[in-house]
């Protein structure tokens, strides 16, 4: 031990790894003004003003400034440098990392973030949340509204992290993230313990939405891009009757033991702390919060897709009033193929959740299938709580007005497909959970659409290919193939709807780019290419996939009005037949399956060999 001078004086101290011991010491510290702001490497820690020793390894002290980053959950956190610390601008990283990432106790947290408590939102979201026994573990979500520092909260910044019967743990583990409006991505941070030997809470930075498309299911392992797949935020239920969260509209689970001012008896005491007094709804979450926040992604996105006039400018345009895509394929990949997933269900309940009781059931209650089930209503017919302007097909949301089956009927193909829900015989609480075509997805092509990128004819090209599988769809999936990264592209002025304009067919650059593509490859008769390319030349494909859907439509209807027992009973079969089915590719996808945190056994139904 000794002391040196190299501009300050260092001192030199020995510190036990234990976790009392540890907070002891930088207690002293921040009583002595002195911050920690090193990084253990081998045996020595580097203070402002102080060097620690501690057993060889790797170690961190929490610093008043973010220093750390962390590629993979297995990994060992690393320094930013100063140019990744100058890259951050989010209100999460402004109001709390900049200068309070000492900041480690959730009560500190939120203050840091909005001091007012009436600002706060918390959600609650669990495969278990009908389940009202006081046991097991909910997730929740924080979000934020007004204003704090000269930050705009709303929108901005999230929380999520695990509460029991008790609340919150002060030392609780938590992922947040934050927008930054200036670079247009989502930054994600966590606070766990990694890379600590006594344990203590450490934040770290855990990467950014920036090219998070384009990340294979190898880039993505034991990073937050493993679920967050194109990179925003997630909410796998976005629309409702949300199967897994306290909601309580148009007959939604209420989660009443979470609500201090229920009448239930058996509250979990978490209900009556402070952070449930701004206990909220799914529905918020969805409308207030992540719609709008969803669709300033994708607005960063597909404006970062255009060429511009220089690296900060406005797109450019041509002397001929065309902006040009760069990035085709990357933009249309959704259209073709399935990137990202909602979940989706009736609005109906089962009345055979396994943690629900006998009187549930009833037989003849009555089960709507919803019509994302059957096409992609969102993008062909628009409009619903996500608000997209599709093709204004409103055909294809007929299915909603005869595609039912009763309890009965649906505990008898739960029974028939061997399904298995928490390890027994059952269904979720909302019955027909399935996968869909994902908003954020939807919203960039629909974006796309109104800008001009894609026409309403292209758009419906693709729509009626493999129509009846909106999501994992082979045929679609093989013809991305065929879409050019850079093209022109005439713009479609501001508000002004591009269905109502008249096709012309000499300025679809994008379809003549496509057919010349698929002629150069000269695909044999009756291929899926050729049947895109007849779709393509075709006079009017969005009159020709109005037509399908009308056929769809009333082929599904004879076979479950008009058929006789037998046929709806076929016909059911068959329908529950391709439910099981998307959900077994869910489950098999690289990088979807990973959406499931329950292992195959609590999320949805499934069988067993699934």
């Amino acid at each position: 031990m000794g002391a040196r001078r190299c501009g300050v004086q260092f001192a030199w101290a020995r510190v036990i790894a234990m976790r009392a011991s540890w907070r002891k010491f930088v207690a002293l510290l921040d009583q002595s003004r002195v911050r920690v702001t090193g990084i253990i490497r081998g045996r020595a820690i580097v203070l402002a003003g102080i060097f620690v020793l501690l057993v060889p390894g790797f170690a961190y002290a929490q610093s008043s400034t973010l220093q750390l980053k962390q590629t993979r959950n297995e990994s060992q956190p690393q320094l930013l440098t100063a140019a990744e610390i100058a890259n951050l601008g989010d209100p999460f990283f402004n109001l709390l990392l900049k200068d309070k990432a000492d900041k480690v106790m959730l009560a500190d947290v939120l203050d840091a973030i909005q001091p007012n408590a009436s600002n706060r939102h918390l959600f609650v979201v669990s495969e278990r949340i009908v389940q009202k026994a006081r046991m097991g573990f909910r997730r929740a979500v924080l979000a934020f509204d007004g204003a704090n520092g000269g930050e705009t909260l709303k929108g901005n910044v999230m929380l999520s992290l695990s509460f029991g019967p008790d609340g919150f743990p002060e030392d609780s583990e938590i992922e947040a993230w934050g927008w930054d409006d200036q670079r247009g991505r989502y930054n994600y941070y966590k606070l766990d313990s990694a890379g600590s030997p006594t344990g203590a809470m450490i934040w770290k930075f855990r990467g950014s939405s920036e090219k998070a498309d384009l990340q294979t299911p190898a880039e993505r392992a034991g990073t937050c891009l493993r679920c967050h797949v194109a990179g925003a935020p997630i909410m796998k239920e976005l629309f409702f009757p949300w199967n897994n969260w306290h909601a309580g509209v148009g007959g939604s689970f209420v989660a009443d033991y979470l609500d201090g001012n229920s009448s239930n008896p058996n509250k979990w005491p978490a209900a009556n702390t402070p952070p449930f007094e701004r206990l909220s709804t799914a529905d918020k979450l969805e409308t207030d919060f992540l719609i709008p926040t969803f669709k300033r992604f994708n607005r960063a996105r597909l404006n970062a897709m255009l060429k511009r006039e220089d690296a900060n400018g406005t797109p450019s345009s041509s002397t001929a009033g065309r902006m040009t895509m760069l990035e085709g394929s990357r933009l249309l990949k959704p259209l073709f193929q399935a990137t990202e997933i909602n979940l989706i269900s009736s609005r109906n309940t089962s009345g055979i959740h396994p943690f629900g009781s006998a009187a549930d059931f009833v037989p003849t209650l009555g089960i709507q299938i919803p019509a994302s089930f059957f096409l992609n209503n969102h993008l062909i017919a628009g409009g619903g709580t996500g608000g997209l302007g599709g093709l204004k097909l409103t055909n294809a949301n007929e299915f909603s007005t005869f595609a039912k089956l009763s309890q009965q009927e649906n505990k008898d193909l739960v029974e028939k497909f061997k399904l298995l829900l928490n390890g027994v015989r059952g269904d979720t609480h909302f019955a027909w959970f399935v996968p869909e075509p994902g908003f954020v997805e939807n919203d960039l092509i629909d974006q796309a659409l109104q800008l001009g990128v894609i026409t309403p004819h292209f758009l419906a090209a693709v729509l009626s290919l493999d129509l009846e599988a909106p999501v994992f769809s082979d045929t679609r999936a093989e013809l991305l193939k065929f879409v050019p990264d850079q093209f022109e592209f005439i713009p479609v002025a501001p508000g002004v709807d591009p269905v109502t304009l008249p096709r012309d067919a000499t300025n679809d650059l994008l379809t003549q780019a496509v057919v010349s593509r698929i002629n150069q490859a000269d695909p044999a008769p009756g291929t899926n290419a050729d049947e895109f390319r007849k779709l393509l030349t075709s006079p009017d494909s969005v009159d020709d996939l109005r037509k399908r859907v009308q056929v769809y439509v009333n082929r599904v209807k004879e076979a479950l009005d008009s058929a006789g027992p037998d046929g709806r009973k076929a016909e059911l079969e068959r329908l529950y037949g391709l439910l099981v089915e998307r959900r077994r590719l869910m489950q098999m996808h690289p990088v979807l399956q990973n959406l499931d945190e329950t292992n195959g056994q609590l999320l949805m139904p499934l069988r067993a060999e699934d």
